[in-house]
Order: C-alpha cells, then structure tokens, then sequence
C-alpha cells in the first residue's frame, strides 16, 4: 500500500470496487486505516477517508482475508535496486509466496496482476514459479496470471489513474485478457482508454519502454538546454515548442532543468542497462543518458562560482527539495545532491521545501538547514537556487527578493520566474537553458570542479549518494 498501491486502491473503491489492501508495516497500516496517507499525493487524502468510511475499502496485515475474499490481486510492491543496477526480487517473490500460499486452499479461479515494475520475462519466469509451488495450482487453468504496469506520475497520480492514456494488459491467457479487459470496462465505464492487449514480456517491455525513454529524452533536452546557453537568443523554451509542434511528442516530457530523480526512472534505467548487458546487448544510449544526468546539477556548482567567487562560508538559499512539485518524495532527489554537493564545498546552505522537510533530514549533510518559510530561506543570502517546481516559488515577488536577500542573485532550475520582469528591479535571474553572457563557465568543459566535488563525497560523504 505505498504510492502505487494506495493510488489504485482509493481509485478502485471509489468507483465501487470493494478493495482489501494488504500492508505489512504494522505501523504504516495503522496509519492508513485511520484515514492517515502515509505519502503526500493531491486528492489522496480526501479519497481514503472517504472509501474507508464507506466500507468499500480496509487495509489488512495478513493476506489471507484479502486474497480469499477477492477476485484480482494486484501486486504492488517495490522492486529497489542493487549495486548492479538490476532489480531485488525480494519482495515480488515474498508477495508471490503469500499469494500461493492462500490460493492453495481457495478453489475460485482467482488472477494475479503485476502492476511492480519488474523486467521482461520476470512475471512468466519468477512469479508464475513460485505462485504455482506455493498454491499447488497450475496457471493459466486454475489461475490467471497477468502484467498490467501504472503509468502513474507523482503528483497527479489519482488523476493518472482516472484518466490514463491507456491501460496495457499482457497475458497469454485469454481468459485472463477478458476478465481483465471487464474489470476495466467497468471501472472506465464510457470514459474507458484504449485498452491495449499484449503478451506478459511486451508488457514488462512497454513499461520500461516508456521510462526508459522518457529519460533519455529527458538528457538529450538537458543536453540542447546546455548548448542553447552558449548560443546567443537561444531558448530552449522555444526549441521545445518547435521540436513539439513538428514531431507531436508530448510536452509533458519535454522539459530541461537540473536533471531527473525519482523512484522510477533512474532505477529503470538502470535495470534496462543491466539486462543489456546480461543479455548481450550493447547499451551505450543508456549510459549517456545516464552519466548526462549525473554530471547535469553540477551545473549548479559551477555557477556559484562564476557568480560568487569562492563559495566558501556563502549563504546559499536552496528552495525545494522534492524531486518534482506535487510530492514529498525525495528518492535520487537532484535537489537533494546539490545541497549536499554545496555544503560539502564549503557553502551555508539554508533549504525550504512546502511538503519534503521531514523526509530530507535523513538524505542531507548535516550543515544543511532546513528553515519553515521562503522568506526565512532568503534572509541574508548571497544566492538563490530554485530547485524543484512548487508553485509557491513561482509567486516569489521581486520586492520579496529585494528585502531578504543580501545579494539578489538567483539561478532559476526550473524556469519558474520573469527574468526581465526582475531585472528591473536590480535582481540578476539566471536561466539555464537561455542564452549565458560570455562570462559564465563553460559548464561542460570544465570537468575540474566536477571532480573535486566527486572527490570530496568520496572522502567525506560517509556513504551519501555522490551526484
């Protein structure tokens, strides 16, 4: 019951479903049958209150009650990586053993549908393997066994999973496809998407497919962004808008910053590497898209320098710390490493996010401080970095600048701000992916710093992730 499986069950019951959600963090448990999300995600609260109370939805600790009482288990648990790159199967195989073991006495044809992201080959190997040895039942004869991978975005995920852009079932069973094909009937109703029907490989594929992608995309972006700087009356605003017009890609990928972070398109990225590899297939885009990501927020370093000289004993106001606007996630957060990265060169770095605070502590240097407010954020500060895209940061107002900080100075991540607009009233605004006066470093060619920063995780960082 974390992000993908609270999302999809509120979902469920309130179109009508009755769901029985299965979380074995007793604590977490706890917390959601009062009504409590253990995740910030827009409209998640409202929904779980309102379907626990109806009775349509009750989380258990055991998985006897939920499996035996329904039709459909969804599988939602993590797939975190390894040091390899490839995905621990821990808890799929845990949840498949569980599953087997009450199917074993249960005589109802039940379905097994795995929305964790696992990769191809996975749900027809591991899975039906162990749910098979633990039930004693064959699939597909006694038991359905299907892939049925979210597209959900954090930050929207209720509204993703209301209106998706399709929903992909694989299976090579038809029964299966029918059943499942009919839940979704039913849930969509008139509104139902464009259900897309593909064996269980080709849908582990095109969930990674799209991940994968839209991470590569989203370098190659960060790749023009950087070359628009150096450009003069280049905008990567606008080479978007041309790119977007021309090819019909979705805008919604099509957006240059600091980098990409999450729980899913790292690790995806990395998990596609690793079974290139174990395959014996080259998987040279991966890496640059890769390796492009992690160089991308040392941009910032960079430009703390060429605006600030030595950054040593600076106050450098971080605001955001959330990988995206809309969440308190912060797993692979770029924010994140560029607090870090600035604090261990020797900067005062004073953080604000509106919802990620409590779950940052554990990620940060320890001369990180997290303030309560914008303003507080400001007061007396050399630099400002904008860092994820809350709308609160996007209502900063010039004379709000002007009155806190001592050098009104910002770096703007996100291409959240006016840049003219500011300007006039003395604020220098810096845009990544806009044209960069001649006086900027050249970000790209000057590995130096990079390094020096990478040297000093790797001598100080007591085991925090190296940017």
């Amino acid at each position: 019951m974390g992000y993908v499986g609270l999302s999809t069950a509120v979902c469920f019951a309130k179109r009508g479903f009755r769901v029985y959600g299965v979380e074995v963090d007793e604590e977490k448990r706890k917390k959601i049958s009062k009504g409590i999300s253990p995740i910030h995600e827009p409209g998640l609260d409202a929904l779980l209150k309102t379907t626990l109370k109806s009775g349509k939805l009750s989380c258990h600790s055991d998985y006897s009650d939920a499996v035996s009482q329904s039709d459909v288990t969804f599988v939602t648990v993590g797939t975190p990586s390894r040091d390899s790159g490839e995905i621990d199967l821990r808890f799929i195989e845990s949840a498949a053993a569980e599953i087997g073991r009450v199917l074993r006495a249960k005589g109802d044809y039940h379905i097994v549908a795995m929305k964790s992201t696992v990769v191809p080959g996975t749900t027809e190997g591991t899975v039906k393997r162990i749910v098979e040895t633990s039930s004693y039942r064959k699939i597909p004869s006694e038991i359905g066994l299907c892939v049925n991978p979210e597209f959900l975005r954090e930050g929207t995920a209720i509204e993703d999973t209301m209106s998706p852009d399709a929903v992909v079932i694989g299976s090579s069973d038809k029964k299966t496809l029918k059943v499942m094909s009919s839940l979704y009937r039913m849930f969509y109703g008139r509104r139902l998407p464009q259900l897309i029907m593909l064996s269980t490989s080709s849908a582990e594929f095109v969930k990674y497919s799209v991940n994968t992608f839209r991470a590569t995309q989203l370098s190659f972006l960060n790749t023009l962004a950087n070359l628009c700087e150096k450009v003069p009356s280049a905008d990567i605003d606008q080479v978007v808008m041309g790119l977007s017009t021309v090819t019909g890609l979705d805008r919604r990928y099509l957006r240059s910053g600091l980098g990409f972070g999450g729980s899913c398109l790292p690790k995806d990225v990395r998990a596609l590497k690793a079974l290139c590899k174990t395959s014996g297939v080259n998987p040279s885009i991966l890496e640059a898209a890769l390796d492009i990501n992690e160089r991308q927020p040392l941009k910032v370093l960079d430009l703390s320098r060429a605006l600030l000289g030595d950054i040593t004993g600076k106050k450098i106001a971080l605001l955001g710390l959330a990988f995206k606007a809309g969440t308190d996630d912060i797993r692979e957060s770029v924010a994140i490493k560029i607090a870090n990265a600035l604090s261990l060169a020797g900067a005062e770095v004073r953080a604000y996010d509106p919802k990620a605070m409590p779950n940052s502590k554990r990620e940060l240097h320890p001369n990180v401080s997290l303030l309560t407010d914008v303003a507080t954020c400001l007061a007396g500060s050399d630099l400002c970095v904008i860092a994820t895209e809350w709308e609160e940061f996007r209502r900063i107002s010039p004379s709000l600048v002007v009155k806190h900080m001592k050098s009104p100075v910002m770096i703007d991540g996100k291409r959240l701000l006016d840049a003219a607009k500011f300007a006039t009233f003395g604020i220098e605004v810096i845009e990544l992916g806009r044209y960069i006066e001649e006086k900027m470093p050249s970000f790209e060619g000057k590995a130096e710093f990079s390094q020096e920063i990478l040297s000093v995780y790797q001598s100080r960082s007591g085991g925090m992730q190296v940017p």
